[in-house]
C-alpha cells in the first residue's frame, strides 16, 4: 500500500467509503513539502487542490483593514486547508504560512468534486468534514473578534 493511500485512509477515511474511491482519490494527489516560514497561499488566489496536514504547523492568517495580518487557527497533522477548492468560487479566504516545515497532501479539488459526484455518500462525508472545517475558523474569527472589541 502506498504511503499517500495510508494517509488518505487515515485522514479522509469517512465511514462507509469504498477502497475504491481512496484509490481514485490517491491517483489525483501528491505528497508535498514547505519550508518553515513559506506562504502556501495568499488571499484572493484560484484554490485548486485541498490539502491535508501530514505533518508541521501551518499558521491561518487573516489580513486587517489597517494591513495587520492575524492569525486565527494553527493546522496541525490531519487538518484539511484550502477547503476553497471545493467550494465554489473556488478563491482562497485567508493566507497559509508555514510555522515548520511542513508535509502536506495535496489533493486536485476539480477531479476530487467528479469523484463526489459518482460516489455521493463520499461527496456528503466529505462536504460535512469541509463544513466542520469552515465552523472551526468562524469561531477562531469570532474569538478573535471578541479580543478586538476589548
Amino acid at each position: 500500500m502506498s504511503k499517500v493511500l495510508d494517509l488518505l485512509q487515515k485522514y479522509l477515511n469517512v465511514p462507509g467509503t469504498s477502497l475504491e474511491t481512496l484509490r481514485e482519490v490517491e491517483a489525483i494527489s501528491e505528497l508535498k513539502t514547505f519550508a518553515a516560514n513559506e506562504v502556501i497561499y495568499r488571499e484572493h488566489e484560484n484554490s485548486r487542490h485541498l490539502f491535508l496536514v501530514v505533518s508541521g504547523q501551518i499558521d491561518v492568517q487573516y489580513l486587517l483593514s489597517d494591513g495587520r495580518r492575524k492569525t486565527l487557527d494553527t493546522c496541525v497533522s490531519g487538518d484539511m486547508l484550502l477547503w476553497s477548492a471545493v467550494i465554489e468560487p473556488h478563491e482562497t479566504n485567508s493566507i497559509g504560512i508555514c510555522r515548520a516545515e511542513s508535509e502536506l497532501l495535496s489533493i486536485d479539488g476539480r477531479k476530487l468534486l467528479e469523484i463526489c459526484a459518482t460516489d455521493t455518500t463520499f461527496g456528503y462525508r466529505l462536504m460535512s468534514l469541509v463544513a466542520s472545517v469552515i465552523r472551526r475558523r468562524l469561531q477562531a474569527a469570532r474569538r478573535q473578534m471578541s479580543f478586538i472589541n476589548e
